[in-house]
């Protein structure tokens, strides 16, 4: 039997291990997973709640605090060396990961598979198949082109002796050269959890284009209260990573009412109501939610962002990599475009519905065989 390990570091690349493992189950029966522990309280939490779905599935899994102090982290990298260099198969959420890089040197494996489903996805694919260095679209200038066969992700995955690269991921990309792609569906969140319930008005997805410095925040704060009031958004669902300060300021301004989801958004939408309507910018579930709420009622429509919004000194590769992955979520899925408020134009707004909360039944079974999760 081939030991099987996944590397993952977010709820996000977690949550795909899961469909992963869910739809190769002969793969995945000597599967432990290494969660790499993310730092920030809701990513914790998420991670959390979905390690419960883990259990459920039989799926062996553990934890590990590698942000914590030099000695404690190089004692846990070692650890997981040793587990790395053991499995002859590597379920890998992201290839960007300085410490997944530094364990890569442990491994022999002779299959590797990329699970993380993010927009990420479509630039690893392009700096792969370019022979460049890894460096994630926001970091600024475009990455330097490689000596030899590319970077030392590139000569790692050039081996000889690996027999499989695979992508199983929802995102429209080709695979480089020697890869294949294999496509997640979303089936074992389709499969476990459902109908999907629907609440009167639309939902907010937020974004951490702020946080890393690509939008301006005070644009971004405008242009958050001109899609709540035209569009009867009463409910922003806070990107994990958006800054408290910046939450405050959207409801002080907008009205809504801010919510902190305990699973990704995948999971939620098939577990709580959903509005009618999710708005999102270009996101990861730009992608996946028209996947995971095929054949519902709901509707996931892109919000445009103007280019007046960008802050100066933003690289033109980041500019240029936003309207990539939107012009392709909407070819990809046929979404609606929100474009951005026209200057001295003022949009009516719509009657939005009164707050409320929504608690889950509880009842087994009630949305899949797992029953309902603890309440939201």
């Amino acid at each position: 039997m081939t030991e099987t390990l996944a590397l993952v570091e977010s709820p996000a690349q977690l949550l795909n291990v899961l469909e992963w493992a869910h739809v190769h189950p002969g793969e995945a029966s000597s599967l432990s997973i290494a969660i790499l522990q993310p730092t920030d309280r809701h990513s914790r939490e998420q991670v959390r709640r979905l390690c419960k779905f883990a259990s459920q599935a039989r799926l062996v899994w553990r934890r590990y605090e590698v942000r914590s102090g030099s000695v404690s982290r190089a004692h846990t990298l070692l650890r997981l060396g040793r587990s790395v260099s053991a499995a002859e198969r590597l379920v890998i959420g992201d290839l960007f990961s300085r410490t997944v890089q530094a364990l890569l040197p442990f491994s022999k494996a002779r299959e590797v598979v990329v699970v993380d489903d993010g927009t990420a996805t479509t630039e690893l694919v392009a700096l792969l198949t370019q022979g460049q260095n890894l460096s994630r679209w926001h970091q600024g200038d475009a990455p330097k082109k490689s000596d030899g066969k590319g970077s030392s992700v590139g000569r790692w995955l050039s081996r000889d002796t690996l027999e499989l690269f695979a992508f199983f991921t929802c995102m429209p990309v080709s695979p480089p050269p020697g890869a294949v792609v294999v496509p997640n569906e979303y089936r074992w969140i389709r499969e476990t959890f459902g109908p999907v319930r629907v609440r009167g008005g639309a939902d907010l997805a937020g974004t951490s284009l702020v946080e890393t410095g690509i939008i301006d925040q005070q644009r971004y704060l405008e242009a958050i209260g001109w899609i709540a009031r035209s569009r009867g958004a009463w409910r922003y669902l806070a990107h994990r990573r958006e800054s408290p300060e910046k939450l405050r300021e959207i409801a002080d301004a907008t009205g809504m009412e801010i919510l902190h989801p305990e699973l990704p958004m995948e999971v939620m939408a098939r577990v709580e109501p959903i509005g009618h309507t999710v708005l999102t910018f270009a996101s990861t579930i730009a992608y996946t939610l028209p996947i995971v709420l095929q054949n519902s009622p709901v509707r996931v429509e892109l919000c445009e962002i103007d280019d007046a919004w960008i802050t100066e000194g933003t690289a033109a590769r980041s500019v240029d990599f936003l309207r990539k992955i939107s012009t392709l979520a909407v070819d990809r899925h046929g979404l609606a475009k929100v474009p951005p408020q026209s200057r001295g134009r003022q949009a009516q707004p719509r009657q939005l519905p009164p707050p409320q909360r929504y608690g889950l039944p509880g009842v087994p079974g009630q949305h899949g065989p797992y029953g309902s999760p603890e309440p939201y």
